[in-house]
């Protein structure tokens, strides 16, 4: 751990100068220059970025004997004159800068003890590491005068430091021959290194440039020139933590070994192996496994015997060291037991093309592995047959190549073991001082469900953790970080996750994404910058209400305090953060299917929440989707405070996590008999009577049907206003249904307007008896649209096209094709309808269409109610008076979803109850919408007083 404390002096005249609090970022780094250190001596870095200025300290995970700035600090370029312990390993290290704003991200730099100097054409001296750029087709060189016999290494840190150049080096003699030359090479992450033994006292040249000629920025690099010693391997590629392990390396020129003390280490992770003494080392130092169970290297044994392994978990490290060599061991296992077998070569730059293989004791094949889908190396899941006690583990290269860097580890792991990995969402968490943050952890699960601790290596004493425990099952954790008021401070730290529930011990560190030069070292992601920065600009409070609950479908009003220190400008941004992890959907995008975040099924702010500065008590509505999962939930409400733009936040402070529980926001309750006789036809018919109970803030109308009838049957419904609470359901079905007893009916009450999402209440186990009753008194439906093609020439707005098209109809001898955007008109002739809840003569209140789409993720028709399109003017209040299908989520901002899938490829046909829908209004135009892909079609359009008149309709189904 490497903590950093901050003066507050400065900050404090800088706020009290002139009474206006100074806003800014976290600090940031856009460059270093150069980019190493040199071990022992100082060594001055230029930093140039944004929010830096006279308080910026530099944070690495290696020991300095000194640090101090030089010359102005300024907003946007640093100076920090750099002494590094002399007992520091050479390697690559990553280093982020601090200050009273907080901790930047992680940049890559060199380590070493070599003279850090800017690119020159001629080197005066040797060793050096030369610094610089390369950029599209350019070529650098640079010469120095060479004696006979001299070793040189050239190692070329680019692709290793994080930068897009792809090195290529070269070394040509005074004639002009190339005598060494190294591409990007695999094994050192696509950096570029050649070594040479010099033929003759000369003057020799270096050309570096990219391997294209079109290196694309950033290019910079660190060129090391010299009698140099490397390591690319360390053996064994893992070591068990809590032991000590002696390692030989391979890649390398060096011949001596080295022990690497895991002793205090109680966390598997990354780690870097300890190097002996070298005193001129270049590149990094090895990566290495730190396992939580044993690991072994490949043990010389006589002929005929094979090395034994421990039973899983396991690994074992080894070389293929000779062309045409198998490696082979003999691994305890257990009758009927799930293996998983992991080759790690070539992902760790070993030229190793691995094929592994299964084999009985007795050498009889069981099972082989060659690449895998994203890498050249084998896996295998394999499990063990139920008179097996032993397996023979043979691991070779697919060409019988070999060699002392041919290294690899197999692991073995048994599949049913509990495991789990953690992801942060980025490489730093600021903590303003007095306040809080939240930092959302993602939780990926293998055989574990239970609860995880969450925890801090060394955090800074004045930090305290809350919602530390994800629980049970949950896939995101919200850890609340809050300071004590106080210095401004920063550490370099590890997010750890430890398993309650396990029946073995079980630790992981969290990670964050990759960063430039992680690639190299995925120790670089474990490493978390930890700050507490100064006090927040701004406040918020999430003043909660006795009766919050997440109620499915609707809403929550979260009642918010902001506050802001004196002279503080600028409008606050409040957001959401949550523990549902976010639903998914699949669309369609060039014609490729492509899944993406499905918001509408998210816990969701209610439009944009952004306060101006005189606005203090706000509200703010949480949107809760229908198909929540019931369960607990964690939401956290967060405070940004925008810039003048409104285009970035300069400061971000949470509210306390809470945890809120679903709830369905309506019940139903039966008040009458459970058993009823309903008509099939007209006629006095039985009906259930009850009511709706609502919970406190759900004001929205419901309907109350029967589900679970047999095919044939059409439910029943009737409309429960948002006023009502007792309702009375006429049980009626179609003229003709079949009669009888109906099992397995329940009532149940659904939230309006009926849609996929719509909440549903509890049911109640209903009896129907049907009997026959009178033949219904039922009028014709209203054409709209049918085969008229003169209704094409009247939608005459819009910018899509529309055509009558013979070829693919739904009934009759034409559809409507429309293509994208839409056809529509705001007032129709045969329209001008009023849509009422029981409709009188020219009035109705259902309508049916047919619609198909040809590609794209959407499907729209919209109605005008009242010379209005969309939500607003007439109809009930929320009214869409849109329909759409598809996955593309709700058209034009607000519309009604009848199905997530579009209808493909053939037609469907809706048939829908306006009133229900929309309330009462005059429906005057119609739009016809395709909104993407290549068209719509529309067909069989009709209005009706009652259900019963579209089973008058009389066509010929194509």
């Amino acid at each position: 751990m490497v903590r950093l404390h901050l003066s507050r002096s400065l900050l404090a005249l800088t706020l009290l100068g002139m009474g206006i609090a100074p806003l800014a970022a976290t600090p940031n780094i856009a460059n270093v220059s150069p980019r190493g250190l040199r071990i022992g001596q100082p060594t001055t870095l230029i930093i140039t970025g944004s929010d830096l200025g006279a308080e910026t300290r530099l944070l690495l995970p290696a020991k300095m004997a000194a640090q101090a700035l030089k010359g102005e600090a300024k907003f946007d370029r640093v100076e920090i004159e750099v002494t590094l312990d002399a007992a520091v390993q050479p390697g690559l290290v990553p280093i982020r800068v601090a200050n009273a704003q907080g901790i930047s991200g992680p940049v890559v730099i060199g380590v070493d003890t070599l003279p850090q100097i800017a690119f020159t054409e001629q080197l005066s001296e040797l060793p050096i590491a030369l610094h610089g750029a390369v950029g599209g087709a350019q070529v650098l060189r640079a010469k120095f005068a060479g004696k006979k016999d001299q070793r040189l290494v050239l190692d070329v840190e680019a692709q290793r430091l994080g930068a897009s150049l792809k090195p290529v080096v070269r070394l040509y003699d005074p004639r002009g021959k190339q005598i060494a030359w190294s591409p990007p090479r695999p094994v050192l992450g696509g950096d570029a290194r050649c070594e040479v033994i010099l033929p003759a006292d000369a003057e020799y040249t270096i050309e570096l440039h990219d391997q294209l000629f079109r290196a694309a920025g950033p290019g910079y690099f660190r060129l090391k020139v010299g009698d140099l010693s490397y390591a690319d391997f360390a053996l064994p590629l893992a070591v068990a933590a809590g032991g000590k392990q002696p390692l030989k390396f391979a890649g390398t020129n060096l011949t001596a070994t080295a022990e690497h003390d895991a002793t205090s280490v109680t966390i598997p992770g990354q780690a870097v192996a300890t190097l002996p003494a070298a005193e001129r080392f270049t590149g990094a130092a090895p990566r290495l496994e730190i396992a939580d169970h044993a690991e072994f290297v490949e043990s010389p044994l006589p002929a005929g015997q094979l090395q034994e392994l421990f039973a899983a978990p396991v690994g074992i490290s080894g070389v293929v060291a000779a062309k045409g060599e198998e490696d082979k061991y003999l691994l305890a296992v257990t009758p009927s037991q799930k293996l998983r077998f992991n080759v790690i070569a070539r992902q760790v730059g070993s030229p190793l093309d691995g094929v592994l293989a299964i084999r009985n004791e007795q050498g009889g094949q069981l099972a082989t592995g060659d690449d895998r889908p994203s890498s050249s190396d084998p896996m295998v899941d394999f499990d063990v047959p139920a008179d097996l006690n032993r397996l023979q583990i043979a691991l070779k290269d697919l060409n019988g190549d070999g060699g002392l860097d041919h290294v690899y580890r197999i692991e073995i792991a048994d599949r049913t073991r509990p495991d789990f990995a953690l992801t942060l969402p980025a490489p730093s968490i600021v903590v303003p001082a007095g306040g809080t943050q939240v930092v959302p952890v993602q939780v990926a699960r293998t055989n574990y469900g239970g609860p995880i601790e969450l925890s801090l290596e060394g955090p800074p004493s004045e930090l305290t953790l809350a919602g530390n425990v994800i629980p049970p099952g949950a896939t995101i954790g919200l850890l609340t970080l809050s300071a004590k008021e106080g210095a401004p401070q920063a550490v370099l730290s590890r997010v750890i996750g430890k398993a309650l529930e396990s029946p073995t011990p079980l630790a992981r560190p969290a990670m964050f994404g990759e960063v430039p030069g992680s690639r190299y070292q995925p120790l670089l992601r474990e490493q978390v910058g930890v700050a507490i920065a100064a006090a927040s600009p701004i406040g918020i409070a999430w003043n909660a209400g006795p009766d919050d609950k997440l109620l499915v479908g609707g809403k929550l009003a979260a009642k918010l305090s902001l506050a802001r220190r004196e002279g503080t400008t600028g409008s606050v941004r409040v957001r959401l953060l949550t523990t549902q992890p976010m639903p998914r959907k699949k669309i369609k995008e060039n014609n490729q299917d492509k899944e993406v975040d499905d918001l509408d099924r998210a816990l969701r702010l209610e439009g944009d929440a952004i306060f101006p500065a005189d606005q203090k008590d706000v509200s703010v509505n949480v949107l809760v989707p229908a198909d929540l999962p019931r369960q607990a939930w964690d939401l956290v409400l967060v405070a940004d405070l925008l810039s003048a733009d409104g285009k970035s936040a300069v400061a971000s402070i949470a509210a306390p996590v809470r945890r809120l529980t679903t709830a369905v926001p309506f019940t139903i309750e039966l008040a009458g008999a459970n058993t009823v006789e309903g008509k099939a036809g007209a006629g006095e018919t039985g009906k259930f009577t009850g009511k709706i109970a609502r919970s406190a803030g759900f004001a929205q109308p419901v309907i109350v049907t029967l589900e679970g009838l047999p095919k044939g049957y059409s439910a029943p419904t009737v409309l429960v206003s948002a006023e009502q609470s007792e309702f009375a359901l006429p049980v009626t079905f179609a003229f003709g249904s079949k009669p009888g007893e109906l099992k397995g009916v329940k009532l149940v009450a659904v939230a309006a307007p009926v849609s996929t999402t719509s909440v549903k209440s509890n049911s109640i186990e209903v009896a129907v008896n049907v009997v026959p009753g009178e033949k219904p008194a039922a009028e014709p439906p209203k054409e709209i649209f049918e085969d008229d093609e003169k209704f094409v020439a009247l939608l005459t707005e819009g910018d899509g096209r529309a055509i009558p098209d013979q070829r693919d109809k739904y009934s009759g001898s034409y559809s409507l094709r429309v293509t994208p955007g839409q056809r529509f008109s705001t007032s129709l002739p045969m329209l001008g309808v009023n849509i009422r809840e029981n409709p009188g003569p020219g009035e109705y209140r259902y309508i049916r269409f047919a619609w198909k789409k040809a590609g794209g993720n959407s499907i729209c028709l919209q109605l005008n109610h009242d010379g209005t399109w969309g939500p607003g003017g007439t109809g009930r209040e929320g009214a869409k008076f849109r329909y759409h299908a598809g996955p593309g989520g709700e058209c034009y901002g607000a519309s009604l979803v009848i199905s997530d899938k579009l209808p493909a490829p053939k037609f469907e046909v809706v048939t829908r109850d306006l009133f229900a829908d929309f309330g009462e209004f005059t429906l005057s135009g119609l739009a016809f919408s395709p909104v993407d892909g290549n068209a719509a079609l529309f067909d069989h359009l009709y209005l009706g007083r009652q259900m019963e008149d579209f089973e008058l309709l009389k066509f010929e189904k194509k």
